[in-house]
């Protein structure tokens, strides 16, 4: 169980949470949403990837769908002329347009697909065994600068292992030249990378397909869900995830679910419906809702708050033929911001933003920001109580069974706190600005 959220550590601890593992999402996302972080967003994840690969000094493993971003391939090449040592992957019928531009020194090697089956799906870069950047975004413009993507970037030697020796035994080798008679790709692939780390205090777990069982994986993590469930979902076609995800909803877990393919042969959209569950489609909307993760518990700190994403849709041919790569992650600052990035998307489709707090009993501060003079207000007007932390986690003050509406004079410094309510029947936090 994670206890960071609850010391309110904050700065502390994003200084050192930002050295390891970083989210970043290439649509605007809601950064009201959360108290504890903002979510980072950019309009060129091609800069964000070109950084990456030129800080490799040594190797560069590219395993990626497609390629169609020519600056991604120009700093590719940048690296082959400086030494270091490149490797290449991807599928057969895959749209590559920009590959005809990489030095034809640089080895590729391709999955040999068909048009639906057999493919070479990943899409992962390690760099010098140190770094790691995965996400659901290929490498096509139309995927970096218009449908909604996340990558994730992460600097740890242990997932960097477990990702060269995944690429490794879809090359063949473990030098420069890829080997045909020992490559695998596919079903014929083993379980044979590590799947537990801890990075920077962070467990994070890491599966490929399709031998790694990772939707069974998946399904332990919506088991797990006691409050929310919130799905982002290109292509949602497991019968096994759904039942899982109709269980939770059963069992009072609050569930929701954009899917983009709603009209894909076997599509879950409307069974999910079916089930009661809201679920919002995402088919029509100018450019293709490309994510595939899921957020469980983000607002929980004592429910082990956890993310899941990757290239893996939730689909049988992921699951059973696709070579794909998954990672769940237990941590509640990087719930929060794919939380953010979740609810701008929700309401931008109709939903309603906090459909948890909509079902309890709310709370108001006002003014916000305020000099340090506000009241708080309960829809009950419940008595309450309130504590205020600052950003290293010190409680600065505190007061016991107001009023609902008291005027409360605190004596603060301008700049941003964590005020944490309290009545009969809430527990909530806000952040309170003080300017």
């Amino acid at each position: 169980m994670k206890t960071l959220l609850l010391l309110f550590s904050f700065s502390i601890y994003l200084n050192f949470f930002a050295q390891d593992i970083k989210v970043y999402f290439n649509q605007s996302v809601d950064n009201s949403i959360s108290i504890y972080t903002d979510a980072q967003t950019s309009a060129h994840l091609d800069d964000t990837i070109c950084k990456l690969i030129d800080m490799a000094n040594t190797t560069l493993d590219i395993a990626v769908w497609d390629n169609g971003n020519d600056q991604i391939v120009a700093c590719i090449n940048d690296a082959y002329d400086r030494g270091v040592q490149v490797r290449y992957i991807t599928s057969s019928n895959a749209i590559n347009s920009a590959l005809s531009g990489l030095n034809s020194g640089i080895p590729v090697l391709e999955r040999n697909s068909g048009l639906t089956s057999d493919v070479m799906h990943n899409k992962f870069i390690v760099v010098d065994d140190a770094y790691v950047l995965t996400g659901s975004m290929n490498f096509g413009d139309g995927a970096i600068f218009d449908d909604y993507n996340n990558i994730v970037w992460i600097h740890d030697a242990s997932i960097a292992l477990a990702y060269t020796i995944e690429f490794n035994e879809m090359w063949g080798s473990t030098g420069a030249t890829y080997n045909l008679s020992n490559s695998k790709f596919g079903p014929d692939k083993s379980d044979n990378t590590p799947h537990v780390m801890v990075i920077g205090g962070v467990e994070v777990e890491s599966y490929f397909s399709p031998t790694d069982q990772t939707t069974a994986q998946i399904i332990q993590e919506i088991d797990s869900a006691e409050y929310t469930l919130d799905i982002a979902m290109f292509t949602f076609l497991n019968n096994d995830i759904s039942d899982a995800v109709i269980a939770a909803h059963n069992r009072g877990v609050i569930v929701r679910c954009i899917i983009e393919n709603v009209g894909y042969f076997g599509s879950e959209y409307n069974n999910l419906l079916d089930a009661g569950i809201t679920v919002l489609s995402h088919d029509g909307v100018q450019y293709d809702f490309h994510h595939k993760y899921c957020i469980i518990d983000a607002k929980h700190g004592a429910s082990n708050p956890t993310f899941i994403t990757g290239s893996h849709n939730w689909t049988n041919s992921a699951e059973e033929e696709y070579d794909e790569n998954t990672l769940v992650i237990h941590d509640p600052l990087l719930c929060w911001q794919f939380l953010e990035e979740f609810g701008k998307r929700w309401t931008e489709l109709g939903g309603v933003l906090d459909v948890e707090n909509e079902k309890q009993n709310r709370v108001s501060v006002l003014p916000n920001p305020s000099s340090g003079h506000f009241r708080i207000e309960t829809n009950t007007n419940e008595n309450f109580s309130f504590e205020i932390f600052a950003v290293d986690g010190k409680q600065i003050a505190t007061q016991q069974n107001l009023q609902a509406g008291t005027l409360i004079e605190v004596n603060l410094a301008a700049g941003i706190y964590l005020l944490k309510i309290y009545t009969a029947t809430i527990t909530e936090e806000q952040k309170l600005i003080v300017e």
